[in-house]
């Protein structure tokens, strides 16, 4: 099942600016103009750069959206802040095996963006994650901005093996960067390729080798996440509607269960980093009915109707796009597996029918997942998908199957929001 739902990922590779976590906070934005607004700004729990930050005055109030180069800096109270700055960042420093390039190799290239400010001072320290590569920035006067970034490449030895190689070079670049500054240089020689370590460094220049001998804002305590995922739930209720094809020569219609059943159960959603992608589960009853038939070739065929309870787990991807007014549009895949419980027989024709609770099934899903879309709003969803499945007399699972199973649902989510949390102490210095 989980490599079936692999294979659906691409399908939720939407652009990352369309989507966005609806969790805002207290805040300050000041335009490219250098107009300085305060109310709220949805935290989007970044992970890269922001391509675009939604601002309102007030809660409830109508969001303006602005584009990178429209913000001059924009911060949350008590939490991360951003600039806007141009930067060099080498686009060939790699972490991913798929990716690495062959030899050290460099290629910095200018760009502007939204970079994180983890230390605002003389010698101000940001940081950038780029395709997973995160790049910590120092800015001093006098000297070049310093791009220290994670690397690893391709090494082929005298053996003609080829082997990954670390091309992190962080403690040389630091000790020529701060050639005189000796107290920074002492701390660098141990420090380690973390954040802490690194605001450590640059406070050291700013506190003992700057002429001011204080310390930058440090906002690194604030930076980080509160957490990197964020696990809501709450109950489901619907109505379903199947459309299963009766066995052949049975009496009757050619489907067995076309109407609708009423369902409910509870779901969870596990938001990843970014909260624009969760992963769902759901556990669900509804009752259904399905048609049988006995074959024996010696006796008359019988014909059989059967009911009962219908138990279903659900685990799929969601992915979320952000709407006016805390409302979210949502797209999902998932792949799903049914169980009957207490099914009951009536003989429809031919001799009395004896089975076995083992042989009273409901049609298994073909292999493609079912597919979902939704609207959200606070604590409340709206949701509208499908699963396709075999006939009753299949033998293989195929594609295409015969059977189809419609669900309307609404969902609530129960208890609060983890990612709405009360404000930090402002960033110490």
């Amino acid at each position: 099942m989980l490599k079936h739902l692999l294979l659906f990922l691409p399908i939720f590779a939407f652009s990352a600016r369309q989507v966005s976590a609806q969790v805002y906070e207290p805040g300050m934005l000041v335009r490219s103009n250098g107009d300085t607004l305060r109310g709220e700004i949805e935290n989007g729990f970044w992970n890269e750069p922001p391509t675009l930050v939604r601002f309102r005055p007030a809660p409830g109030s109508a969001s303006q959206v602005f584009e990178p180069s429209q913000v001059r800096a924009f911060s949350l109270l008590g939490g991360r802040y951003f600039r806007y700055e141009t930067l060099p960042i080498d686009q060939a420093a790699e972490t991913q095996l798929k990716r690495l390039p062959l030899g050290n190799a460099v290629n910095i290239k200018t760009e502007s963006l939204l970079a994180e400010v983890l230390v605002e001072g003389p010698c101000t320290l940001f940081r950038v994650a780029t395709l997973g590569t995160t790049h910590f920035l120092l800015s001093r006067p006098g000297k070049a901005v310093l791009d220290l970034s994670e690397r690893k490449y391709l090494s082929t030895g005298a053996n003609g093996f080829t082997s990954v190689a670390d091309g992190n070079n962080y403690r040389s670049q630091l000790a020529l960067y701060f050639l005189d500054c000796p107290a920074a240089g002492k701390v660098a020689e141990t420090s380690g390729f973390t954040p802490q370590a690194l605001v450590a460094v640059v406070q050291a220049y700013n506190q003992q080798c700057d002429s001011s001998h204080q310390p930058g804002r440090n906002w690194l305590n604030q930076a980080a996440p509160g957490r990197a995922v964020s696990l809501q739930g709450g109950v489901l209720l619907g109505g379903r509607y199947n459309i299963i094809e009766s066995p052949t020569g049975g009496p009757g219609s050619d489907c067995s269960d076309c109407q609708v059943h009423p369902f409910g159960g509870l779901y969870a959603d596990l938001f990843l980093p970014g909260r624009s992608t969760a992963v769902y589960g759901e556990l669900s009853l509804s009752s259904f009915r399905n048609r049988g038939a006995l074959i024996s070739g010696i006796f008359p065929n019988s014909y059989y109707d059967y009911k009962g309870l219908l138990g279903t787990a659900r685990i799929g991807i969601r992915r979320f796009v952000s709407l006016p007014n805390e409302q979210k549009l949502l797209f999902g895949i998932g792949f799903e597996r049914n169980i009957v419980w207490r099914p009951t027989v009536i003989t429809t024709s031919g001799p009395p029918v004896v089975r076995n609770e083992a042989d009273l099934t409901f049609p298994a899903p073909t292999l493609l997942p079912n597919l979902g879309v939704g609207w959200r709003s606070r604590r409340l969803t709206i949701s509208l998908d499908g699963q396709l499945y075999q006939s009753n007399d299949a033998l293989d699972r195929s594609v295409i199957g015969t059977g189809v199973g419609i669900r309307l649902g609404t969902s609530y989510r129960l208890g609060r929001n983890p990612d709405d949390v009360k404000p930090r102490p402002a960033a110490s210095r």
